[in-house]
């Protein structure tokens, strides 16, 4: 079976250039035409024709039935020689006295009849030269000068389509190349949609492009700072800068302290990359309720530790029961929790809940903490960016933890909401779809 799809075959037989094809496309429309008129010429003129022929043969046949009454037989026969191409039948008391020989079908007839004779008169309705030679000469002349003009009017129609399609090839050939600066700029004309359409594909992957180079450089910057303090440490302690038992204790918490820092870095770097996989995500039935309580359960000796209360849904809730995956919901709340946690200063607290609303679940996470200033709120689901470098860099944040949130919910067809007041604190909710037709 042949690969090619319907209307291949036909498709390689028409011309390939634009000019081609609309000058195919006028010949063809033309043509009809031609065909269309020449036809109804024809139709009318040969009606006319055998209408003429028939009067001729009504007034020959009346002549011959008087020539047949008063000469008989032989008057008959000397007026059929002036009547070449026409078929006579002549009969007498329903006799036939007179026939001539016959020849082929004839489209003419005429009936004469003059007491008890009767003249039947037949002939071919000929149009003469101009219905044989000079009507398919005209038409075949015609069709000529109508593919010319054709021909002339498709180079005039064609010239700009040509010279927008080789801009937005050009366009497109600089940015394979990599100059994504290419614009190309097209009026109102048949590819202005298709140019418009292009400069915005251009404009994204140049802004795609701009991210990735922030964020690699941004991830170097992360890297480095660990790693130098890793480096200088781990130098004090080989070359005996560290003399001292303390000084030797700190040199190696510092070390692990840096090292965990990597680790996490990594870790969320792995999880960010897993959200950029586009990779189908498996469903099942999940108690959110549930979810938050594992989170809090996990987390809560670390709030402790920072002088935070981490509350979680209350005692005896009815669960709150969506088509989702339990896995990313943890790690949504985790990470939800964990940036309250660190935005809490002691004596604070954070709050996890999950509740119904409409035809939607949410899992809502309130802190009292610093809050987030207007200005920031744009751009806080942005990779590795900070509302604040230096407090989060203190208490171990890596940057990343927003940007994962807001991979993961779109992977689940849910949606991240955020209100924040500085000085009062945050609150992130996350809409997720109870029914699994609708995630």
């Amino acid at each position: 079976m042949s690969g090619d799809a319907p209307g291949g075959g036909w498709s390689r037989l028409l011309p390939q250039s634009f000019r081609g094809r609309i000058a195919l496309a006028i010949v063809a429309a033309l043509m009809v035409a031609v065909v269309g008129t020449q036809l109804l010429l024809a139709l009318f003129v040969g009606t006319r024709v055998q209408r003429e022929v028939e009067a001729q043969l009504l007034q020959q046949g009346a002549q011959i039935a008087q020539v047949a009454r008063s000469d008989g037989y032989a008057g008959i026969a000397e007026a059929r020689r002036y009547l070449p191409g026409t078929r006579v039948v002549v009969r007498q008391g329903g006799q036939v006295v007179y026939w001539s020989d016959p020849v082929q079908v004839l489209e003419a007839r005429a009936v004469v009849t003059d007491g008890d004779i009767e003249v039947t008169m037949e002939r071919q309705a000929d149009a003469g030269v101009w219905g044989e030679w000079a009507v398919p000469v005209v038409t075949g002349g015609a069709v000529l000068v109508i593919g010319a003009v054709a021909w002339w009017l498709a180079g005039l129609a064609s010239r700009r389509l040509r010279r927008d399609a080789q801009a937005l090839a050009g366009q497109a050939e600089r940015v394979a190349s990599g100059d994504l600066d290419a614009r190309v700029d097209l009026d109102d004309g048949e590819l202005a949609r298709v140019a418009t359409a292009l400069n915005g594909m251009t404009e994204q992957l140049a802004a795609t492009d701009r991210r990735q180079r922030e964020f690699l450089a941004d991830v170097a910057h992360e890297l480095r700072t660990p790693i130098t303090a890793i480096d200088g440490f781990a130098s004090a302690l080989v070359d005996g800068a560290a003399r001292t038992d303390d000084d030797r204790r700190e040199a190696a918490e510092i070390i692990k302290g840096e090292s965990g820092r990597l680790c996490d870095l990594v870790a969320d770097l792995q999880a960010l990359t897993l959200t950029d996989l586009d990779q189908e995500v498996a469903r099942e039935s999940t108690d959110l309720v549930e979810c938050c309580r594992e989170v809090v359960e996990r987390l809560e000796r670390a709030a402790g530790e920072r002088g935070v209360l981490l509350r979680g849904p209350r005692a005896g809730q009815d669960p709150v029961i969506a088509t989702t995956n339990a896995a990313h919901v943890q790690t949504i709340v985790s990470n939800l929790v964990t940036n309250a946690i660190r935005a809490t200063p002691p004596g604070g607290s954070v709050r996890v809940s999950a509740m119904h609303e409409g035809d939607s679940a949410v899992v809502e996470v309130a802190d009292t903490g610093v809050g987030i200033a207007p200005e920031h709120l744009p751009r806080i689901f942005d990779r590795l960016y900070r509302a604040d470098s230096a407090r989060d860099r203190a208490s171990g944040g890596t940057g990343l933890g927003l940007a994962i949130v807001k991979g993961l919910a779109d992977a689940l067809g849910a949606e991240v909401q955020v209100q924040s007041t500085p000085g009062a604190g945050s609150t992130f909710r996350v809409v997720v779809p109870m029914a699994e037709a609708a995630a």
